[in-house]
């Protein structure tokens, strides 16, 4: 059995799973799992990646995006494939709570804040 904190490190003071034990620990459990990447946009020295988890019925279970550029990885397609497939492996809980900052929305949120008298009238 995977025990996923055996292969945490530590990543700007946090634990992080590296993708390639995400990818280990849903094989191991999904074996019949589907992982696909795909070119979304590209540009001269940039790139844009889409990764798509599939159950073995071909359904989406999830999927993710990662851009990055050459100013930052000289192998920037080879980094934006495998942070595309590492947020899509968070999406169905395979490292998602040793993410690291992977899904924290800092001051970028990623939907609008709800006021509360507004929820509590609509429910």
């Amino acid at each position: 059995m995977f025990k996923p904190e055996d292969k945490l490190i530590k990543l700007k003071g946090k634990d992080y799973l590296e993708v390639k034990w995400r990818i280990f620990w849903m094989r191991s459990e999904h074996a019949d799992w589907g992982i696909e990447t795909e070119i979304v946009n590209s540009a001269p020295g940039a790139v844009q990646m889409k990764a798509t988890i599939r159950n073995k019925e071909g359904q989406i279970l999830s999927q993710g995006h990662k851009a990055e550029n050459g100013k930052s990885f000289s192998d920037y397609l080879e980094k934006a494939e495998t942070g595309a497939i590492g947020r899509a492996l968070a999406l169905c809980g395979y490292g998602t709570q040793f993410t690291g900052d992977e899904l924290d929305e800092g001051s970028r949120l990623a939907d609008a804040p709800v006021d509360r008298k507004y929820r509590e009238l609509i429910h």
